[in-house]
This record gives C-alpha cells, structure tokens and sequence, in this order.
C-alpha cells in the first residue's frame, strides 16, 4: 500500500501536480490522462484492483442483509433490494478489474 501511495505521489507531481490536485478523484483523472510509464499505469491498475476489493466487500454486505430480511417478519421487503445491489456491487467489481487488466497490459 506505501508503494502505492508513493507512485501516486510521484505520478502527480511528474504530471504538475498541484492544489486542484487535492481530491483523489482530480489526481485519479490526471493519472488516467497523463499515464504513459510502466509505473503509472501500475499505479492505476492497484487502484482499480483496490476498487474491486472494496466492490466486492459492499456486495458480500448486502447479500448478508438480504438473508437478514429474508428472515424478518416485520412485513418489510428488503431482501429483493439487497439482492438488486449485491448483484450491482459484483458487477462494478468485475468492470473494475477489467479496468486494472487493461493497465497491467500496457504497462508492459
């Protein structure tokens, strides 16, 4: 994790980084912009492989709430909910790794 933490800070000051530079989302743009080094774009495929991890997470959440509701007999209908976003997490997971394939792929 430090060594991604540091190729991105290297990567944002070999880009110019400066103020604007101060919310993850403008330097993940610069980033995905001014990639053209090896390490750049290894820098931004951990990024995606993180996003999926975090993706993944938020789905095994929700399947686990859709079982709470399931057996709720409050009235409540969640479970289809939880379900409908679990499936939305691995989804978003998936397209995140594809992301970070694409990157390890033109980073050699």
């Amino acid at each position: 994790m430090r060594r991604l933490v540091q190729t991105f800070i290297i990567s944002a000051a070999l880009l110019g980084a400066t103020g604007a530079f101060a919310q993850s989302h403008s330097l993940e743009a610069a980033l995905i912009e001014g990639a053209s080094t090896p390490a750049q774009h290894q820098a931004l495929a951990q990024h995606y492989l993180s996003a999926a991890a975090d993706a993944r997470k938020e789905a095994e959440t929700h399947r686990d709430m859709a079982k709470r509701y399931g057996t709720t007999k409050n009235g409540l209908n969640q479970k289809p909910h939880c379900e409908k976003l679990a499936a939305d997490y691995e989804d978003m997971a998936k397209n995140y790794e594809a992301l970070a394939a694409g990157e390890e792929a033109a980073a050699k």
